[in-house]
């Protein structure tokens, strides 16, 4: 009996002790435990430190390039093979493809950047991961690094996520400020060209745009930049392949930039595009006075806005010329040479500057021979966009008074027009009939010429050169009836004059060429005008 109880009371110490000694084990187990999760906790926070900072060094060190992940670098080449913005813009220079530019950075370059940042986070933030791995090591070492790495995988990818969620909704907000900011910019440069009512005559190929092309201002650089209006290539300034920064506006590129016809590629007159253009176009028989009439028209205007403190300047080498010869020709008192025949002949502009508004003048004068007919008057396309248009008409080439210069052996004093006069019209204003366009719209003077040899015909009517419509009266009653109810027929508006375009007048005199140019000019300006009203010059 005593032998049992000893085993009992053994037994109840061994299972005792077994219980205590399991229960340190375990203690020491929960401690070690313990200290192992803090140890987790600890470095598992100073990984997500580390990774956020990594993360916030990794943006920077790939837009400066220092890193292995190289953004890709978008370039003017690959805006013209339209990699970039599309394969064709929209507007005038669609035929013409994405100018050679640099695109403003956001969104275009940015996109690539925020790219080249996750793609080098992703390289950075499994290397600690491929290195842990690849190492012989025990699995409880493994077990305490996993922790601090999961984290600054977590904390990396935290920051570098969180960059690139604030710069797209910074880029956004910013593209949304581009577009309003483009909007209204290119707004109000197109709308004050339209207030003024500029535009491009091409005086070469005669063709017409609202917006002109440039050249780049880099000395080596041959690009020509089709549309710098604000847009995705600038805003204010865009700077082209070769480096060169441009204006970004019509307005602001035209004070800066060689302006060029976009259609034939000519360089034209600088600020082209900027300003009103009022076309001058001629149209008459051979040897019906046209350049005459123009020659003396323009050098007394010019001379006549001097005394006005205004400006007709030239504005290309044959408009110079023209000037001078024009000049040197009436100081001379000789007759303008006849305008040799062009299929194309190239216009003379003129700045017409006076009370600070400029107008540009484009005289456009073809030889009798262009209009002969249909097919070489087709060539003559400024006739089709000009809204006034001025028929020189020889009253010497009238039959009856053609007969009066026989009869008093006057036919040598000055060339007769050659051909059927009323067959160069028809060549004009049967052709923009047949093509559409709209002739009731336009404006016609009709310019009787050579009035000073006119008048020394004893047998002739007199008429009052101020009053039109005693000038085609007289037309009526010498052999140009039906010519002018032709004329009245397809032209709503029409202005007679009579000039006398070679002897020296006054400013004020009706036959002086200047009141047909005011009358022109009056038609696009009236502040421009340089004549006073007829009242106002009439003797007291």
């Amino acid at each position: 009996m005593e032998e049992v109880v000893l085993w009992v009371v053994l037994g109840a110490i061994a299972i005792a002790a077994a219980v205590f000694v399991a229960w340190v084990v375990l203690a020491l187990v929960v401690r070690i435990f313990a200290w192992v999760l803090v140890l987790w906790a600890v470095t598992f926070g100073l990984g997500i430190a580390a990774g956020f900072l990594i993360g916030v060094v990794i943006p920077p060190g790939v837009l400066r390039g220092k890193a292995t992940n190289k953004p890709k670098i978008v370039t003017p080449d690959d805006v013209v093979a339209g990699k970039v913005l599309g394969k064709a813009p929209r507007g005038p220079a669609r035929n013409f493809g994405w100018d050679r530019a640099w695109p403003v950075y956001n969104p275009h370059q940015a996109r690539h950047d925020a790219n080249a940042v996750i793609a080098r986070a992703r390289a950075v933030v499994p290397a600690p991961f491929h290195w842990l791995f690849k190492q012989d090591l025990a699995s409880v070492l493994a077990a305490v690094l996993f922790p601090p790495l999961l984290g600054f995988a977590i904390g990396a990818w935290i920051s570098v996520l969180g960059w690139y969620c604030v710069m797209g909704v910074v880029g956004g907000a910013v593209y949304l400020g581009q577009q309003v900011a483009i909007a209204g910019y290119r707004s109000y440069d197109s709308l004050t060209r339209r207030r003024r009512k500029a535009i491009l005559r091409c005086a070469q190929c005669y063709r017409t745009t609202f917006v002109p092309s440039y050249r780049c201002a880099g000395t080596t650089c041959t690009t020509v930049h089709h549309d710098v209006r604000p847009g995705p290539l600038g805003i204010v300034r865009r700077r082209c392949g070769c480096g060169t920064s441009i204006p970004a506006t019509v307005g602001a590129a035209a004070r800066h930039l060689a302006t060029v016809c976009p259609f034939c590629l000519n360089d034209v007159p600088t600020g082209s595009g900027t300003r009103r253009v009022l076309p001058l176009p001629v149209i008459g028989s051979t040897g019906a006075g046209k350049t005459q009439f123009l020659s003396s028209g323009a050098v007394a205007l010019r001379t006549k806005v001097l005394q006005l403190s205004g400006s007709l300047e030239p504005l290309s080498p044959v408009a110079e010329s023209f000037l001078t010869d024009a000049a040197a020709n009436l100081s001379a008192r000789l007759h303008m040479a006849p305008t040799a025949w062009k299929n194309r002949p190239e216009g003379v502009p003129l700045l017409l500057t006076r009370g600070g508004r400029e107008l540009e003048l484009q005289l456009m004068d073809a030889a009798g021979e262009a209009f002969a007919d249909w097919e070489r008057a087709r060539d003559l396309g400024y006739i089709d966009t000009a809204d006034v248009l001025i028929f020189i008409l020889d009253p010497l080439a009238l039959p009856p008074v053609t007969d009066l210069l026989r009869v008093e052996n006057k036919t040598g004093v000055v060339p007769i027009a050659m051909g059927d006069q009323e067959s160069s019209y028809a060549a004009v204003v049967d052709r923009l009939r047949a093509e559409e366009v709209r002739i009731d719209a336009k404006r016609l003077a009709v310019v009787v010429t050579k009035v000073d040899v006119l008048r020394t015909l004893s047998q002739t009517e007199a008429f009052d050169p101020a009053d039109g419509e005693t000038i085609r009266l007289w037309l009526r009653a010498n052999g140009a009836d039906g010519f002018v109810r032709r004329i009245a027929q397809d032209f709503k508006n029409v202005s007679f004059f009579a000039v006398d375009s070679f002897g020296p007048r006054e400013s004020f005199d009706p036959l002086h060429p200047l009141h047909v140019f005011d009358w022109a000019i009056t038609t696009t300006d009236r502040r421009l005008s340089v004549l006073p009203p007829p009242a106002a010059v009439l003797p007291a």
